[in-house]
């Protein structure tokens, strides 16, 4: 396992090449919230998050022969913009109390000024993309936003369920994680000039990492530790969502003891209220380590690394291969 500063290595070198734009998005993203209105968002967007969806969209930019530098920053821009968004409306769902190790938005200033503020900045990351006029990035950033929507709907159309299977999970997560990715690097390689057939290994290298971040996300949240993370453990189990290791657990009980384990989870499906035994939860995680099935979920995601490793053989990096490969190594190895 990797220490901390090895996990951070690792990003910074991966967007070394980059560094000076991903300065200048982070200077975009405050003129962008320099209204009164959204000054209450800033701690958040501040507060250490990784940068890595900018980052994305600026390196698929960077591999291009013809990058478009202002096209790009304000794509990554609207990008963070987008995500940070997301954040603050899965908080609200999930009913976090922590993000990037700050009181998440609804927490500090209510759960109807943080439903606002995450429409206020969806509006403000799509006038910056209307004012590009590139209708292929503004129609690559509707579609990810529709499917971001449609995998959280999803999500919580499932929960409590025993029996979910893994395609269909994987189904959720391509939807509501790695589609942003793999729409960062898409929106990138085109603002950078890549034939149509680069865009696609790129976009492919994207979707298969944004798997992999989600499955990790999903085994830290069995064991990972809350103060490094920044936010909650034990959020997927306090909302009855079955994530991978949760799947592959399932499976690997014989079917009383599978039963007895997750009794509550059935009381909760039947009730309507919501698991907070946190004795409960550590028996699962506890369960979920001992049999193997974290390993095997961490295990899954090193085969969506390899496929997003395999998409960028042998064609032309423009001196990137190295932050690819970064990028892939630390998509596994973080703990935070």
């Amino acid at each position: 396992m990797k220490g901390r500063g090895a996990e951070r290595s690792l990003l910074d070198g991966a967007l070394r090449p980059i560094k000076g734009e991903l300065e200048a998005v982070t200077a975009r993203i405050l003129s962008q919230v320099a209204d009164p209105i959204a000054q209450t968002v800033i701690y958040l967007i501040t507060a250490g998050g990784k940068r890595l969806r900018p980052g994305l969209v600026l390196l698929a930019g960077a591999v291009g022969r013809a990058p478009n530098r202002r096209a790009l920053i304000d794509t990554a821009t609207a990008v963070e913009l987008i995500h940070t968004a997301t954040l603050i409306h899965d908080d609200i769902i999930d009913r976090s109390p922590l993000r990037r190790s700050q009181p998440a938005f609804h927490h500090r200033w209510g759960t109807e000024r943080a439903v606002l503020m995450g429409d206020y900045l969806y509006a403000t990351a799509f006038t910056l993309l209307a004012r590009m006029r590139s209708p292929y990035v503004m129609r690559v950033m509707a579609d990810v936003c529709r499917q971001l929507c449609r995998g959280e709907l999803r999500e919580v159309e499932v929960r409590y369920r025993l029996d979910l299977t893994e395609g269909e999970y994987l189904e959720i997560i391509r939807d509501k994680t790695a589609s942003l990715i793999g729409g960062c690097c898409r929106s990138g390689a085109y603002l950078g000039g890549c034939e149509p057939a680069m865009i696609d290994r790129l976009t492919e290298f994207g979707l298969n990492i944004g798997l992999a971040f989600q499955i990790i996300d999903d085994c830290l949240d069995l064991v990972g530790d809350e103060q490094r993370l920044g936010k909650a453990i034990l959020s997927d189990l306090d909302k009855g969502a079955l994530s991978l290791p949760m799947i592959y657990l399932t499976q690997r009980l014989p079917a009383r003891m599978r039963d007895r384990l997750f009794a509550p989870l059935r009381r909760a499906a039947n009730t309507g209220v919501r698991v907070t035994d946190r004795a409960f939860f550590a028996r699962v995680a506890q369960a979920a380590a001992s049999s193997g099935a974290i390993a095997k979920a961490q295990e899954r995601a090193r085969e969506c690394i390899c496929l997003a490793q395999r998409a960028l053989t042998d064609i032309p990096m423009n001196g990137l291969a190295g932050a690819y490969q970064q990028l892939a190594e630390y998509a596994v190895v973080r703990r935070s």
